[in-house]
């Protein structure tokens, strides 16, 4: 198998014993939130005028309110609350932090005198920070997933989830278009994947661009039907991620041809990187942290469990795979189109995307998980100036979003988990035309695999960074520093607030309920004093020789050795 081809994971051919074993790479569809640098783009929409020092404007969420007053004026005194109709309050401390609070009197927010910026789940957990200093943007998935993502000055980008796993995106120009070229690391070792940049509803997104070009005749064969059905021997009762997920996902009897075969292949993959990413996370957090045990997801409408992801559901992967294997067939190689979302949507038919990495989307107005394996479908095209687009959960995992709901999915997230597809089925076309006829499927035709050819985007980028793993892991440590320090900051600056913003009705001694304070922020490595002193005494303690459990109303709060190892 080519270490080239862009690809989250590696299938290795055992062929003594006739199987297919799925070895992790990296991820082939990293979602981030923030694109890489776009060309300018021609007649562009007036950007809105910027608001003027010392007016406040309202966030959508009505009755929040984001003010920044000029110096000297009442609003920037040191704890002077500035009320809004909506019930909301804007809260300026004497350290200079700006906190902005929902009706309810929830933080959503902070900015801190140092510059800082973050944004709270309404349980008080971090959900973003950005370091402007660093050009930083440090957030948390699915699971306590902790992403850190960095722009760097000659505008390459990366992304890192810590322990090696991660990519770099460096931009480069071929033919006079705008390319880029990402670097996974999996393991200390860089796998290549390439992107070229367009525009669509406005938004700029990375579309996936294939390594090589195969005859358009074996994409042909790949979509037809085979002779027969034939059974297959994947290998993987050994994978730990296999058993984890065993009653969400089961693989096909038989395949009555390779799109059937490619949907397999596609879905294991996300499930194992799913899997990687929760040990990850665990390692991060602690022997305590997550991975939480989900072994099957939940479905309100049936009441059953095993398996979520049903022969239907499969089948419209399957179905999808084909259509993409069909255009494929008709674009011929080497035309320099990225796989785009436009392409793909002006059909104007029903199309199911596949989850490529973890992502907090939000559901009837409520945030909700998705992780890679989860299924989607999107029924219809979204309006011409959307950034979102509405899906429909067809299967998910117990903790993520709920099957059959409706989630709203940012635009640069639908276009990544078009390339893990696209993705998926190079890699999985590779595997076959390398090792034809393996495991009993049928052997493409000679002429299908003869003529194979690189692109020659591909050839002109950049060579990854032999020491990229090493950075990945350095930023993902600098990240989780500067979490920990926002986190402190907000702590500090909102206690503050709150003493100085009480009612001044407050009869002496009264104490001011908890929920009208700041953030309750909670950091990992925290002990368990700098907890209570932020979130108060909890309602019940657990005590282990060497773990503490401190039980709130609302969360469940870990503590290993004296350190926070896990929030619940």
């Amino acid at each position: 198998m080519p270490t080239h081809l862009p690809t989250r994971f590696r299938l290795t051919a055992v062929r003594a014993l006739g199987l297919v074993l799925l070895t992790p790479l990296p991820l082939a569809a990293q979602t981030t939130k923030k694109p890489a640098p776009a060309p300018a783009k021609p007649a562009a929409k007036p950007a809105t005028p910027a608001a003027k020092p010392g007016t406040s404007t309202a966030a959508h969420t009505g009755g929040t309110s984001t003010a920044a007053s000029k110096p000297g004026s009442a609003a920037m005194k040191p704890g002077t609350a500035v009320r809004t109709p909506g019930g909301g309050t804007k809260t300026m401390t004497a350290k200079g932090a700006e906190v902005t609070k929902s009706p309810s009197g929830h933080v959503e927010s902070i900015k801190t005198a140092s510059g800082k910026e973050a944004k709270f789940t309404p349980s008080g957990k971090v959900r973003e920070v950005h370091d402007p200093a660093r050009n930083m943007t440090v957030s948390r998935g699915p699971g306590g997933m902790r992403r850190t993502e960095v722009e760097r000055p000659d505008h390459s980008r990366l992304v890192a989830e810590g322990h090696g796993r991660g990519y770099i995106q460096r931009p480069y120009v071929y033919g006079g278009h705008p390319y880029y070229s990402r670097a996974y690391y999996y393991g200390g070792r860089p796998y290549n994947a390439y992107y070229r940049g367009y525009y669509y509803n406005g938004v700029y997104l990375n579309g996936y661009m294939p390594a090589y070009y195969y005859p358009p005749v074996y994409y042909g064969w790949a979509y037809n039907p085979w002779p027969a059905p034939v059974p297959y021997a994947w290998g993987w009762g050994g994978n730990p991620w296999y058993g984890y997920y065993g009653a969400y996902f089961a693989p096909y009897p038989v395949y009555p041809s390779a799109s059937y075969w490619l949907a397999d292949y596609l879905v294991a993959a996300s499930l194992a990187n799913a899997y990687a990413s929760l040990s990850v996370t665990a390692k991060l957090n602690g022997p305590n942290g997550p991975p939480h045990l989900v072994f099957a997801s939940y479905d309100p409408a049936t009441g059953t469990t095993s398996p979520t992801m049903s022969k239907d559901v499969k089948d419209a992967v399957a179905e999808e795979i084909k259509n993409e294997l069909a255009l494929e067939k008709t674009q011929g190689t080497g035309d320099n189109t990225p796989a785009s979302l436009k392409t793909l949507l002006d059909d104007g038919k029903p199309h199911v995307f596949v989850a490529s990495s973890g992502l907090t989307v939000t559901s009837a107005g409520q945030d909700c998980g998705l992780t890679d394996g989860d299924v989607l479908s999107l029924p219809s095209k979204p309006a011409a100036d959307a950034a979102n687009a509405d899906l429909t959960v067809l299967a998910s995992k117990q903790t993520d979003c709920q099957k059959g709901s409706t989630v709203s999915v940012q635009m640069t997230d639908l276009q990544e988990m078009q390339n893990h597809l696209m993705a998926s089925i190079d890699q999985g076309m590779a595997q076959m035309k390398d090792h034809p006829g393996q495991g009993g499927l049928p052997s493409p035709p000679a002429d299908a695999i003869a003529g194979t050819k690189q692109a020659p985007y591909a050839a002109a980028a950049p060579a990854p960074d032999p020491n990229g793993a090493a950075e990945l892991d350095q930023e993902a440590k600098q990240g989780e520093q500067v979490e920990q320090q926002v986190v402190a900051e907000a702590s500090s600056d909102s206690s503050e607030t709150t003493a100085e913003a009480a009612p001044a009705s407050a009869a002496p001694g009264a104490s001011t309920p908890r929920q009208h304070a700041g953030p309750v922020a909670i950091a990992l490595g925290m002990t368990p004093a700098q907890v209570i002193e932020n979130k108060g005494q909890p309602t019940n303690k657990v005590n282990f020789p060497n773990k503490q459990i401190y039980i709130y109303p609302d969360m469940k709060v870990t503590f290993v050795n004296g350190k926070l190892t896990d929030v619940q």
